[in-house]
């Protein structure tokens, strides 16, 4: 039910995740974020018959198509062309500013208790990062980022909040994140920004891409209603 194909001196494999759907997985598991990314990059531009939607995460790409795959062995082909393609590419990622008023934050006193470190020291290390988009999750527009700082790590909420406003950023583990719609959520919430990112009205609707990088510069709460308005 599946096949790989060396690539860069690791091999990837294809299996079935239900009738309407494959998973790109790498043999050899370890830091292989950007070989997915890349990977990612490769197959949308593709544009391959049948796919509707592919999405990457932080070990796998789940490839989804329209009808029940008969035979493995056909999309297979089409994929294991785009990941040779990949070998030889580098992707462009973009770079953006995110502005984050850290005022708003709803979970200081928890977070400083679990690092042990002030807030000041809190935003500085957590404003100082470029971090990478690593996937995009649990509800549309909802940005995981890769690349915190160690001393930041913190346990999720052991009741999650059953609503979190729209734009929060919170620390989630070894992650940190945005929330781009009103949701429930048991991250750690250390700040808000005013930027929107998911518009269902815009194609694609949201902007950013896995791969991309983003930086968060503090605000203060006047400069966040000024931009939000």
């Amino acid at each position: 039910m599946s096949r790989s194909l060396p690539v860069k001196r690791s091999g990837w494999e294809i299996s079935f995740l239900g009738e309407r759907a494959l998973t790109l997985s790498p043999e050899l598991k370890g830091d292989c974020l950007a070989d997915i990314h890349r990977i990612f990059r490769c197959l949308e531009k593709k544009e391959i018959p049948g796919v509707i939607d592919i999405v990457p995460a932080y070990e796998q790409i789940a490839v989804i198509y329209r009808d029940p795959i008969p035979d493995i062995q056909l999309p297979a082909k089409a994929i294991f062309e785009a990941i040779e393609e990949a070998a030889d590419q580098d992707f462009e990622s973009r770079l953006f500013e995110v502005p984050v008023c850290y005022e708003l934050g709803l979970d200081w006193d928890e977070v400083q208790d679990q690092t042990s470190l002030s807030k000041q020291e809190i935003v500085r290390r957590h404003s100082s990062k470029i971090y990478t988009v690593a996937m995009m999750g649990f509800l549309p527009g909802f940005i995981y980022l890769s690349g915190l700082d160690r001393e930041l790590k913190c346990n999720r909420k052991e009741h999650p909040r059953t609503k979190i406003p729209c734009g929060a950023v919170g620390v989630g583990g070894m992650q940190t994140g945005i929330y781009a719609l009103e949701s429930p959520g048991g991250w750690q919430i250390i700040g808000r920004t005013p930027k929107l990112f998911f518009d269902v009205h815009q194609n694609p609707p949201i902007e950013i891409q896995p791969g991309d990088k983003i930086r968060f510069t503090p605000i203060s709460k006047q400069e966040f209603k000024e931009i939000e308005s």
